[in-house]
């Protein structure tokens, strides 16, 4: 059963989690080599790079262990390392924490914002995993917060989308914009029932996608909170449902959407008025879901897909694969057998999260509930080179239960 944490007790019970969660680290990195082959898999739902060349990492993650499970944000360094720990829920069977996301302007610049199925569904961390308590939620929301995406305006505002009906006590739709203070944005009202992902649309537009599995499945809306549907934004209703929306930001004013829907499969390039733009060609698609797009970083205007699916055109993708802008399989990234779980042990046996470093490189994070890349050992979180190549400088190292979790504690 789920530990719910209380608004009275939360601050205290997450400063006294984050300084054991050190001390625990410490004496088990003291130990590392006596883990005694303790079974522990990480299931990892978000990953938000913190900018500067140290190269760290914020990850929300499930870990399950022979001794149960907690859901746990994390801190790490470039080479894997556990550098703060934060317990969000103790003895959850799935993963409470499904969003996480960095301030990126205003006054908590750096900060980290958590969402997901625990009480009052949102909170705000400090750089050190201590809680701020200048982000007040009260009650916080009656149901899950599935995503979590800075407005980036300069207001310090966020974006908050999920399966809610009321937060603080008032009746909401599925989206919402709070103020960095925890207050909602009264001039933001949108009515939508539930929505599984949010993003921004870029390139100076201060709109707002969103997208799920409830009719209209995909929509626009001004910083207004109206919709900005028919006829300036109309996306055929068979783009259902909807898991990852990025927009191309290559000054066109395109967006990406994968998902779960067929025809083209999975994933589709729209143009600013919801038409599909015919100049991506897919083909016969992904054979299962795409859950995450992001963007290469790298000037070349390509993507990168991930999600459950292990091909792309009649062709191999185990779990990722980088596109070019007409749809092709991108040359020069290469992940051989990709991502697995022999195990079956996850509720999601591959890819659920992407991010690109946010030191200087070309690298990317990989995330979900995956065993193995491309035949080795891996657990939950891996960190690729441009070439696809696996980063063997960084292994996730995770303190839990008084021992480390890592690449080689997954269970056989």
């Amino acid at each position: 059963m789920k530990a719910k944490i209380s608004s009275r007790l939360r601050p205290l019970l997450l400063s006294a989690i984050y300084t054991l969660g050190i001390l625990g680290i410490l004496a088990s990195h003291g130990d590392s080599d006596d883990d005694g082959g303790l079974p522990c898999t990480l299931d990892i739902r978000g990953i938000a790079p913190v900018s500067g060349l140290a190269g760290e990492i914020w990850v929300g993650l499930l870990a399950d262990t022979e001794n149960g499970s907690v859901d746990r944000v994390s801190r790490l360094s470039r080479n894997g390392l556990e550098l703060v720990a934060v317990d969000i829920a103790i003895g959850s069977s799935e993963n409470a924490v499904r969003t996480i996301a960095l301030a990126v302007d205003g006054a908590n610049s750096g900060d980290l914002y958590v969402g997901g199925d625990f009480s009052e569904g949102i909170l705000r961390l400090n750089p050190d995993g201590t809680l701020d308590t200048g982000f007040v939620v009260g009650t916080g929301f009656n149901g899950r917060v599935n995503r979590i995406v800075p407005a980036a305006d300069g207001s310090g505002d966020i974006y908050v989308g999920g399966d809610f009906s009321a937060y603080r006590g008032d009746l909401v739709g599925g989206l919402l914009r709070l103020n960095d203070d925890g207050s909602r944005d009264p001039g933001f009202v949108a009515i939508v029932p539930s929505l599984e992902t949010v993003a921004m649309q870029g390139g100076g537009s201060s709109d707002v996608y969103g997208g799920g599995r409830t009719f209209p499945p995909l929509e626009r809306w001004t910083s207004a909170g109206t919709t900005d549907n028919t006829p300036d934004f109309d996306p055929a209703p068979g783009i259902n449902p909807v898991f990852a929306i990025a927009p191309a930001l290559d000054g066109s004013d395109d967006v990406y959407i994968g998902g779960g829907f067929s025809g083209p499969d999975r994933i589709i390039r729209l143009n600013q008025d919801g038409s599909p733009d015919n100049g991506f060609v897919v083909g016969a698609g992904f054979d299962d879901d795409v859950t995450s797009i992001v963007r290469a970083d790298d000037g070349s205007n390509e993507i990168y897909a991930g999600g459950e699916f292990t091909a792309y055109q009649g062709n191999p993708a185990g779990g990722v694969i980088r596109l070019g802008i007409t749809g092709s399989n991108a040359a020069g990234f290469v992940t051989g057998a990709g991502f697995s779980d022999p195990t079956d042990l996850s509720t999601q046996s591959q890819v659920v999260s992407l991010a690109r470093a946010a030191d200087g490189s070309t690298d990317l994070y990989v995330g979900g509930g995956f065993t193995r890349y491309d035949g080795r050992e891996v657990n939950g979180l891996v960190r690729l080179n441009a070439d696809g190549s696996l980063d063997t400088g960084f292994e996730v190292r995770i303190s839990v239960d008084a021992r480390t979790c890592d690449n080689g504690t997954v269970r056989q």
